[in-house]
């Protein structure tokens, strides 16, 4: 069994984390017209991302490309 990488309540919610982080890539990939490596980097390199890996919660995809797109525009979020 593999470590748990991010945990809610005591549970592992690694899998769930890794697919939203792959749906707000998707977006930033498509509403910037980036190859999907760029976006993965473009996003692992935002505060959104640093943030993210500090969060003890689940965020819905929606957001966390809110919180994303907000912080490259320069706005508060």
């Amino acid at each position: 069994m593999t470590e748990a990488i991010y945990t809610f309540n005591g549970k592992d919610i690694t899998m769930n984390v890794c697919l939203q982080i792959r749906a707000v890539v998707n977006i930033i990939q498509e509403q910037l017209n980036l190859s999907f490596e760029d976006a993965m980097l473009e996003f692992y390199r935002s505060e959104t991302y640093k943030t993210l890996q500090q969060a003890e919660n689940a965020l819905r995809a929606e957001f966390i490309t809110d919180m994303f797109f907000a912080e490259r525009e320069g706005r508060e979020f």
